[in-house]
């Protein structure tokens, strides 16, 4: 075989082993952001991602690196649906570790090369450089294989300000990297090598630090779960003993309507009879098939019939494929909690009014709607709401939280108000 045909053979292997390298890295963008559906996001992605996880990056060379970064955006911005918060945070966290890994791979190995061989021998190259380029593939799987959960678990649960904290991290080393390349010695690459590979495991890390990150906040919903079911427990207990003590005292009830009814004092009696029904009514109430959603309900209502606000609540929703049971808690506790706050400080009781509707259908969309009452001024800075509380860090945390929620699902937040009615509308499919 000519050494024409054996330089082509290898080469064409380094090809495949380019593809193989892009798409596990592009498996990584698809842990962390949602790509547009398509075969042609996925070829024209493959292709993007192959050129940037592979492109040779030199000491001094700042063309090849700068063109990393761009090819990184376009990629992460036209591919991808979502916040550009995420997919910029992709981009310092990512490009670094993509980037020393080439610069790595590139400049150990040449000096390598130049140890045994020399650069007219074209064969040995094109052997060398593809035995040596399975360092990409193999970084790239196994990386996926251990970081994947991570990622993953990162965009199910991660907040703006968590991923502020990771690119802040993210940042030095993407800045340290750019300098490094920039002010690398003549003949003297190898200074930079710990350099370059202190920004390698510096983002490594952060993947990690953001996935604990995730875990924390993942626990604090969690404990705001529990929470809402204890209350529901606890007011379901308060009503089952209530329901106990009206048994104990029903032949005293029925005796005392008894003598009504004989007494001819009709009126009297129908009143009497309403206001023991009323304590017939359990907490337990059946809004929904959604468990969670039931519970939640359930422990509002109380506050709601407590407050003597005259509510209508349409639900309809089964079990959640898609909103986690966390996110809904989160939807319908804060927007419930500010309705009925709002409702509260209306002094008519005939004038607080709420309105909830929310439907999931079977085409997968979720649709939430829910008005109310007010007096209240509605103060609003920057698209954030500042309430009338003495606690000044609560401003807004609410329909923030609920704001986190809904971008996290790509849905729409649409908040409308006058001067004496505020809407919530989320529309998520």
């Amino acid at each position: 075989m000519g050494t024409s045909a054996i330089i082509f053979i290898f080469d064409r292997l380094t090809n495949i082993m380019q593809f193989i390298t892009g798409y596990f890295f592009m498996k990584c963008m698809d842990c962390t952001m949602k790509k547009r559906k398509g075969r042609f996001p996925f070829l024209f992605g493959l292709v993007l991602y192959s050129i940037i996880s592979t492109l040779v990056i030199f000491p001094k060379d700042m063309t090849n690196i700068s063109s990393a970064l761009l090819l990184f955006a376009l990629a992460n911005f036209t591919l991808y649906k979502g916040k550009w918060l995420v997919k910029l945070s992709m981009i310092l966290i990512f490009l670094p570790i993509a980037a020393s890994v080439n610069l790595l791979y590139i400049d150990i190995g040449g000096f390598v090369f130049m140890q045994f061989f020399t650069e007219k021998d074209e064969t040995a190259t094109a052997i060398f450089s593809t035995v040596t380029f399975v360092v990409q593939p193999v970084f790239w799987r196994t990386f996926y294989r251990f970081f994947s959960p991570s990622l993953k678990k990162i965009q199910n649960i991660f907040t703006d300000k968590a991923w502020g904290i990771v690119d802040v991290i993210s940042l030095a080393s993407f800045s340290a990297l750019f300098s490094c390349i920039y002010l690398a010695p003549e003949h003297k690459t190898y200074f930079i090598w710990p350099c370059i590979a202190a920004c390698l495991i510096t983002n490594i890390g952060s993947v990690r630090l953001a996935a604990y990150l995730a875990d924390g906040l993942h626990a604090d919903l969690e404990r705001k779960n529990l929470q809402l079911q204890k209350n529901y427990y606890e007011e379901l207990e308060h009503n089952q003993n209530q329901i106990r003590q009206f048994r104990h005292d029903m032949n005293n009830h029925l005796s005392i309507v008894g003598s009504l009814l004989d007494e001819g004092s009709l009126s009297e009696a129908k009143e009497y009879f309403s206001s023991i029904s009323g304590y017939m009514q359990t907490a337990n109430r059946k809004f929904c098939q959604n468990s969670v959603v039931n519970a939640v309900i359930n422990a509002k209502y109380q506050m709601i019939t407590n407050a003597s606000i005259d509510a209508f609540l349409n639900i309809d929703i089964d079990k959640m494929m898609f909103i986690d049971d966390m996110s809904l808690c989160t939807i319908f506790a804060n927007t419930l909690d500010n309705a009925i706050e709002a409702c509260r400080k209306i002094e008519e009781p005939a004038k607080r009014k709420l309105e909830l509707r929310c439907r999931h259908t079977e085409n997968g969309y979720f649709s939430f709607e829910l008005g109310n009452s007010k007096v209240n001024e509605i103060n609003e800075k920057k698209g954030r709401f500042l309430s009338d509380k003495e606690d000044q860090s609560a401003h807004g945390i609410g329909i923030f939280s609920v704001k986190e929620i809904v971008d996290k699902y790509d849905g729409t937040l649409d908040i409308s108000y006058n001067k004496e009615w505020f809407q919530v509308v989320i529309l998520i499919g």
